[in-house]
């Protein structure tokens, strides 16, 4: 739908090292050397997003002292008394072990949260040791233990996390997805709020004239950035959850409330309905 409101084609291959204002938009200077000129321009260039920077903004990461183990399992070769279906978690000694069937079954995707006190890379392709990965759940449940014995290999993916930002818009320039909130992975929501971005920004965007969209991209912050600095702090929140197996049962109690109540407002929104209200309203 954003790509339908803006009616241009996509070009690949081009890497953005520099935005600039101008008088009626911006211009963008790309590593290739190409330069372009655009009435907008929208960051959606990941956590470590240049055109974050660019607009005078940065947040530094923290680690949760937490390492994710990913990887997918070929569903025929677990043993036959392991049948997973639907959204599966298990929780204890500060560690938690997700996953859920993808591909119409045929996989299993698998997320294993450990603690660690080494720095790991920030990324998905770092590779890990799956040997190590048993050793993390030795004991565990046994669709737990099967799943990791039945992977070929696995990434490894430290998680850090980041505060929210204190703007998103300048000028003709604007961030979408993670380069405007990126959250820890907790509740989900990285993709989801990026989606959500994207309804709201096309809506807003739509026959803008050119000397409007300063104004349409304000709108757009405001709309977007107190929701979504709300479930960076509910994916905050939900990690903890996570690593409370073990705590007073009161305490435990206290947390998954927070995460139940914390899912009851974030997965109704309507992001399109929102934005289409902001119109409505003429800010």
């Amino acid at each position: 739908m954003l790509l339908s409101a803006m009616q241009q084609k996509v070009q690949f291959g081009h890497r953005c090292t520099a935005v600039e204002g101008t008088p009626n938009g911006a211009r963008l200077t790309f590593g290739n050397g190409a330069v372009c000129d655009a009435h907008v321009v929208i960051g959606a260039d990941g956590i470590h997003s240049v055109v974050q920077r660019q607009i005078g903004l940065g947040a530094r990461p923290t680690s949760e002292g937490i390492v994710a183990y990913r990887g997918l399992v070929q569903s025929q070769k677990l043993s036959c008394g392991t049948e997973l279906r639907g959204l599966n978690m298990w929780m204890g000694d500060g560690r938690s072990f997700i996953c859920f069937p993808v591909s119409q079954g045929r996989l299993i995707n698998i997320v294993a949260f450990v603690p660690s006190i080494r720095d790991m890379e920030e990324t998905w392709t770092a590779p890990g040791d799956v040997r190590a990965l048993a050793a993390e759940y030795l004991g565990w449940d046994a669709p737990v233990r099967d799943l990791i014995a039945a992977l070929d290999h696995t990434f490894r993916w430290g998680i850090y996390d980041r505060p929210s930002l204190p703007y998103w818009s300048r000028g003709h320039v604007t961030l979408l997805g993670d380069a405007a909130h990126p959250m820890v992975p907790h509740f989900g929501q990285g993709a989801g709020q990026a989606i959500e971005d994207g309804f709201a920004l096309a809506v807003l965007l739509e026959h803008a004239k050119p000397d409007e969209v300063p104004a349409r991209l304000k709108a757009y912050q405001d709309l977007r950035l107190e929701r979504t600095s709300r479930v960076q702090a509910a994916s905050r929140l939900a990690g903890r959850f996570y690593r409370s197996a073990g705590n007073d049962p009161a305490e435990q109690a206290q947390w998954l409330q927070a995460w139940m109540s914390a899912a009851e407002w974030i997965f109704p929104h309507d992001a399109e309905k929102a934005a289409f209200a902001v119109l409505r309203s003429g800010q």
